[in-house]
């Protein structure tokens, strides 16, 4: 009975197999035909035309047109494999930060040349491998989807600031890096192919011996160890593999984003494959991999938009649209729905920590706008020129014109920095709040990249826009963001898992738009690549003034929502039973989140880590019910950035760092910290 079954399956799996090669012959004959059909012309011929023929049929067009097949059929592997693994049909290499890891390699291969060449694969599997790992200790390897996607957003938007802090040191690089971040197919040549395609050959002759042990694993650790397998060994070997996989992908055609993800969960989808083993799902995945690159870099030469949209942008479109649906129907997670709560992670407290949080509110609230007062004195203080309290006072009087210059420049941007860290913070509250996890903020729901990508148009569209203008453009990326992430959640009752992929989904999208704009710009690249990080350079009285109505407006509006995230913070069938509407309050509370952290990216560009952080700060000083942790939370922030843009003014004088730059590489590794402290203790408390 057992084959009778199995017969049916693999004929299936045959069929499924048959067409998609038969997609990726037929569009690699569109493709190579005019190119064939003018090297058999032009050979007849000989002369300058049967080179051009050749060049362009085996230099360019054949190239090409394998590396889309390998670098769409290796990141498919990748992700099986890693969903595999994980049992988390989230997982990829995107999603597992491999590469934003790459990136950090590419650069180091930008900048020390000698590292280039045949070490580029070696040299992005390293720093692929290595963010794995990462990722891997912050999420445990049986991560639910909820806790993955929170780990690895934290590992990406960590090595992106590492990225930004390099090209702001190295800006002849910008361009190229940048335009590899977006994606790019175009292989000059056939030698880095074949060079990556050598490094290929170590992990398919690896990939047999590791599919076999990864078969048990569907069926749960318990019974893989009574089949005879070494789990943590086959899962050690797997992920290097995988990464082995990615980096080879990466280095011929850059991060192309969804594909490792999307291919194998649109094979779940069918119903052939989705019980197939993996020894059939593996190979399949890659079929899918390399005909959805294949078709959509066609798609691209087809319609004449090679020179303006590069590869991954295009599937970054065409992938979008693919995993919204999957994560509107449910398909993206397959039964994960009923385990994506997360205990709320418990942050380690010193004993100075805890001594200040056993003080009454009043006098820490008090320590804390003396602490601001005090980093606003000393902020404005330090520099190239340091201005004592005599400079100052003489400055006020109006009898020192250089000192009040000095302060008119430093003061703002530290107003500036304490007002818009102050609505981050917020903001990640209220989000928190909503998602319910301790690790959700504006960066993992995707609003900041949204606010950041159309104040970004704003600002190549109009230099020297207003800051009124760039408000305008910030809410309504923020607010599109949030709009369209409300609406396809609808269905989910705003699930925190689903609205959580979504936000990932879109900001991951609005990043690679980015990317690609700067690629498209000819001048002060450097500028929009600092300003996509964030900071405070050039803030002057006009974004004070700005922000200013937004603090003030949010005062009485997150002392009225208090009482009633206090009362959803029971749950949702005890919140409701208490009255509370909670589809009015989910979509109302997001709202506010958005306006308010739109309004900080607008004066201070995409800082991240603030509105993640400064919740855990007030959390660790004994905040509890939201009416206290909300405005501590919000004092927490302001200082946190303020002091941040103290440093990056200072630190590397007369250079300048951007501040979030610095937020991120503070931020993320604390929060990794937290993930992992919070893995261990689950360790433990199993044993």
């Amino acid at each position: 009975m057992l084959s009778s079954r199995q017969a049916p399956m693999k004929s299936r799996v045959a069929v499924i197999a048959a067409a998609l090669i038969v997609l990726i012959i037929v569009t690699a004959a569109m493709r190579l035909a005019p190119g064939v059909q003018f090297w058999l012309a032009a050979s007849a011929q000989g002369g300058d035309a049967a080179t051009l023929s050749r060049i362009l049929l085996f230099d360019l067009s054949m190239p090409r047109v394998a590396a889309a097949l390998v670098a769409g059929a290796c990141l498919a592997v990748a992700g099986t494999l890693f969903q595999a693994i994980t049992r988390n049909p989230l997982a990829s290499p995107d999603l597992l930060g491999i590469t934003g890891g790459a990136q950090l390699g590419l650069l180091a291969a930008m900048i020390v040349p000698v590292l280039a060449g045949v070490a580029s694969v070696p040299l992005l599997f390293g720093c692929g491998l290595a963010a794995a790992l990462c990722v891997v200790a912050a999420a445990g390897w049986r991560a639910t989807p909820l806790r993955l996607v929170l780990a690895g957003s934290v590992c990406m938007l960590l090595f992106s600031a590492i990225s930004t802090l390099v090209l702001a040191f190295f800006e002849q690089s910008i361009a190229g890096a940048a335009l590899w971040a977006s994606g790019s197919l175009y292989q000059p040549g056939a030698s880095g192919l074949k060079t990556a395609m050598g490094w290929l050959l170590l992990p398919l002759l690896v990939l047999p011996f590791v599919i076999r042990p990864l078969n048990p694993l569907v069926l749960g650790d318990d019974a893989a160890t009574a089949a005879g397998v070494r789990i943590d060994a086959a899962r050690g070997v797997a992920m290097v593999v995988a990464v082995g996989f990615a980096s080879v992908a990466v280095s011929i055609a850059g991060p192309l984003s969804y594909v490792g993800l999307i291919a194998p969960n649109l094979l779940r989808q069918i119903r052939g494959a989705k019980s197939s083993k993996l020894g059939a799902l593996v190979p399949l995945s890659a079929l899918v991999g390399g005909a959805l690159v294949l078709v959509t870099d066609s798609a691209v030469l087809v319609l004449d938009l090679d020179a303006t949209l590069s590869t991954g942008v295009a599937i970054a479109l065409v992938g979008t649209p693919l995993m919204l649906a999957m994560i509107r129907s449910g398909a993206a997670w397959a039964g994960a729905m009923g385990k994506e709560q997360e205990p709320p992670a418990s942050a380690a407290r010193t004993r100075g920590m805890l001594a200040l949080a056993a003080q009454p509110w009043p006098v820490i609230a008090g320590g804390l706008l003396l602490a601001s007062a005090a980093l606003l004195f000393v902020g404005a203080s330090l520099g190239a020129r340091m201005i004592d309290p005599a400079s100052w006072l003489a400055a006020l009087d109006g009898r020192d014109e250089v000192t009040r210059m000095l302060l008119d420049l430093r003061v703002p941007r530290l107003l500036c920095a304490l007002l818009a860290g102050g609505l981050l913070a917020a903001s990640g509250v209220l989000m928190q709040s909503i998602v319910r996890n301790p690790l959700a903020g504006p960066e993992v729901l995707g609003v900041t990249q949204g606010a950041g990508l159309a104040t970004f148009i704003a600002l190549i569209l109009w230099p020297f826009a207003a800051h009124s203008t760039l408000a305008v453009a910030a809410l309504v990326g923020g607010g599109a963001t949030l709009m369209l992430t409300l609406l396809l959640n609808r269905r989910h009752r705003y699930a925190p898992l689903a609205v959580a992929l979504t936000g990932l989904v879109l900001g991951t999208l609005w990043t690679t738009l980015s990317q690609w704009l700067i690629t498209q710009q000819s001048v002060q690249p450097a500028r929009f690549v600092v300003w996509l990080v964030g900071g405070t350079y050039g803030r002057s009285w006009g974004e004070v003034m700005t922000l200013l109505p937004w603090c003030l407006l949010a005062l009485p509006v997150l002392a009225f929502l208090a009482k009633p995230l206090d009362l959803l913070a029971l749950g949702d069938e005890q919140a409701a039973s208490l009255g509370l509407p909670i589809a009015v309050l989910r979509p109302l509370v997001l709202t506010v989140a958005t306006l308010a952290a739109c309004a900080a990216v607008a004066a201070v560009g995409p800082v991240s880590f603030i509105g993640l952080m400064a919740p855990h700060l007030a959390a660790m000083l004994g905040a509890r019910s939201h009416r206290t942790r909300l405005w501590l939370a919000a004092v927490c922030g302001a200082l946190l950035l303020a002091l941040a843009d103290v440093a990056a003014r200072t630190l590397l004088a007369p250079r300048e760092i951007p501040a979030g730059v610095l937020t991120a590489m503070i931020g993320a590794p604390y929060l990794l910290a937290l993930l992992i402290m919070q893995v261990q203790r689950e360790k433990r408390g199993g044993r």
